[in-house]
């Protein structure tokens, strides 16, 4: 019952931050965004608590533990990103240390893939290198305002998201599990709210509005699956 009621408490707050931002309110909306992180986190933590004396013990734990850490450092880039908005004259070196952040978190999540399923194949990480090669061609066609460091963290951060994907769509199509349904569908939508991201930050789009909304929106729904396969995973 706790699970669909911080669902939606989570949902509730995350709508809250989209609508703030769009109204160009940047302190409360970091606020409300703060508040759906720690939403994340507390539907990961309840999760487990429901789950912690099923039957799937030794795996479970150190799932939550990679998903949990994989949310906590997403909560960081959160904090990161936020401050930005209101402390503007740091903004180049906020946004690399999000950027940073949140990386750390999908290696967790990627690690937290192989966890449910240890198979290793190289196929997943052909095609996000393939992937990423043309999301820079991309990235230099477009003219994104990045100096040579900024790029290729950017371009690594892509790839690890790609193969975050890539590594779970592989996965779903070995298992055909409900947890690989969930995970692939979050990373998916991973890679279209940082892609939708890079553009604006990046580039000079003027109308930023829609634009903010589709990637708060598909980042808040990738991370309230990530953390609700704590309490689904089977």
């Amino acid at each position: 019952m706790f699970i669909p009621i911080l669902s939606v408490i989570t949902a509730v707050f995350a709508t809250l931050t989209i609508l703030l931002r769009r109204k160009g309110k940047s302190f409360e909306g970091m606020l409300c965004k703060f508040i759906s992180s720690f939403g994340f986190m507390s539907m990961a933590f309840i999760g487990f608590c429901y789950r912690i004396d099923e039957a799937d013990k030794v795996l479970h734990p150190f799932y939550f533990c990679l998903v949990a850490f994989g949310l906590l450092f997403g909560l960081g880039g959160d904090v990161l990103l936020g401050i930005k908005e209101i402390a503007p004259k740091y903004k180049t070196r906020l946004i690399a240390l999000g950027t940073f952040a949140f990386l750390i978190g999908h290696f967790f999540y990627l690690a937290s893939f192989y966890m449910a399923y240890p198979r290793f194949s190289i196929i997943p990480y052909i095609a996000a290198v393939i992937i990423t090669a043309i999301t820079a061609v991309i990235m230099k066609a477009v003219k994104m305002k990045l100096d040579s460091k900024m790029f290729a963290l950017s371009v690594f951060y892509f790839f690890v998201i790609a193969l975050c994907a890539c590594v779970s769509g592989y996965m779903l199509y070995l298992t055909h599990s409900l947890t690989f349904i969930i995970t692939t569908i979050a990373s998916v939508v991973f890679v279209i709210s940082d892609s939708v991201l890079a553009f604006v930050y990046f580039t000079p789009v003027k109308r930023k509005n829609p634009l903010v909304t589709i990637e708060l929106a598909t980042y808040y729904t990738g991370q309230i699956l990530m953390a609700a396969t704590v309490y689904l995973i089977r």
